[in-house]
This record gives C-alpha cells, sequence and structure tokens, in this order.
C-alpha cells in the first residue's frame, strides 16, 4: 500500500495541481462534497474523476493500464516501469496515484 491510497479525491487532485497547473494560475474550491482542485476562475480540475484531467497524466508518466484479471476486472491496474502497480476500482484515481508516485521517484534521483 501506498501513502496516497489513504488520501481524499480532493487531496489527490490538489497533489495533482501543484505539478501539473502553473504556480498562481489554480486554487482550491473546498465544497463539503470537495473533489475539486478549481482553475482559472470557473473550469475544475478533478483528475480522480474527470478522464479527460487524467489524460495528460498518462501521456507525461507514460503509465500503462489495463483490468485485473485477477480481480474479475472489477478493478484497473495502473502502472510505470519506475514504481510498483496501483490497484484501483476507480481508473481516474489510480491514474492520479500513479502520476504522484512517478513524480515522487523523479524527485528521489
Amino acid at each position: 500500500m501506498n501513502k496516497y491510497t489513504e488520501l481524499s479525491d480532493f487531496e489527490i487532485n490538489k497533489k495533482v495541481a501543484e505539478y501539473i497547473l502553473p504556480a498562481g494560475d489554480w486554487y482550491v474550491i473546498n465544497k463539503k462534497t470537495g473533489n475539486a482542485v478549481g482553475c482559472f476562475g470557473t473550469c475544475r480540475f478533478d483528475p480522480c474523476n474527470n478522464p479527460s484531467d487524467a489524460w495528460q497524466l498518462i501521456l507525461e508518466a507514460k503509465l500503462s493500464i489495463h483490468p485485473d484479471f485477477n480481480n474479475d476486472c472489477e478493478s484497473w491496474i495502473v502502472r510505470n516501469i519506475h514504481i510498483p502497480m496501483v490497484n484501483e476500482e476507480n481508473l481516474s484515481r489510480g491514474i492520479s496515484i500513479a502520476y504522484l508516485l512517478v513524480k515522487d521517484a523523479e524527485n528521489e534521483v
């Protein structure tokens, strides 16, 4: 288990935003439903729940994705050569977590 699995979608979105969005161009929208990190006024950046926001993470981190055949395809496996595999039911969340693990690995070198 990695350190990101226990975080909320909101917390993961915020950490991803810190890498993806230019400094000063985003702000946190803290709602009770709270899965969004806001950017550029009215748009929402929600890679844990919006596949179009997660897509750029796949490309940048060169992530591979496939169904978890050992779990009757009820979850997804996301991986990169430099990180342990991430197994998540929510594919977009799994992509976001894997992206953060890739960034952690890059920062360790």
